[in-house]
């Protein structure tokens, strides 16, 4: 019973502290008891991703128009829509792949630069957060992807990353990283002045979680919330007549 007391005392001072110091309880937590609050260390690979492989091989493989009015690069999300008639725009290339990391982002960024798009419309950092990678690593690689593609005289349209459904697994711990990473996202934009669309509005609900008739899994989108995901876009959407190039 005094070991229960004592350790309900605790708790509350630290609520408490944390209040007083403007921080999360959670966090004064780990800072306090840092043995209790130990982090999961992310040891995935994108190149042990059978989809990076396999789909990477075909982009490298297939004849694309020169300087497609853009490119759709990111993860699964990406990948399981077909941008062309989304778009209504037949030259856009997806660049999605189930899985991949804003690493694998970052090895494909050569054939992108090969091909000279108008612009790239980047989404992605779900998957990084899935297996544990910090929030600091996942905005230093699309930093990386942005600077790269702007310094190629490509415009990047950076969207932001769309959280879970309060169904996922971890789905708590997955939206606290999400938030964190658009906000960098968004202050990325800013610094390079770049195009931000932040998806959440027509996506989640009051919470901040993925609207559950727009997801059958938790994470994954449904046709609406593509049409959702499209209409965003299109504003921001450079249309440039390719057909000589097909």
């Amino acid at each position: 019973m005094k070991k229960a007391l004592l350790i309900l005392s605790v708790v509350i001072n630290i609520v408490l502290l944390a209040l007083l110091f403007g921080r999360k309880p959670l966090d004064l937590i780990e800072d306090v008891f840092p043995a209790m609050s130990s982090k999961p260390v992310t040891t995935f690979q994108y190149t042990k991703n059978s989809n990076y492989v396999r789909l990477n091989s075909l982009f490298h493989t297939y004849q694309y128009p020169k300087s497609p009015n853009a490119v759709m690069l990111g993860d699964s999300m990406t990948h399981f829509a077909d941008w062309r008639i989304l778009m209504n725009d037949a030259s856009i290339v997806n660049f999605g792949i189930p899985g991949d990391t804003t690493e694998g982002f970052l090895t494909r960024l050569d054939l992108i630069l090969e091909l000279k798009p108008k612009q790239v419309f980047l989404m992605g950092g779900i998957n990084d957060i899935r297996h544990f990678t910090p929030v600091s690593k996942i905005t230093e690689n699309m930093t990386t992807i942005v600077t790269t593609l702007r310094k190629n005289n490509i415009d990047v349209v950076i969207q932001s990353t769309v959280p879970v459904a309060p169904k996922y697994s971890d789905s708590v711990r997955v939206n606290r990283e999400v938030e964190a990473l658009n906000r960098n996202l968004k202050q990325l934009a800013e610094s390079v002045d770049a195009d931000f669309v932040d998806l959440r509005p027509v996506l989640t609900n009051d919470q901040g979680y993925l609207q559950n008739r727009l997801t059958y899994d938790g994470l994954h989108l449904v046709g609406g919330g593509y049409l959702r995901w499209s209409d965003a876009l299109k504003p921001y959407a450079k249309k440039i007549d390719v057909t000589a190039n097909k």
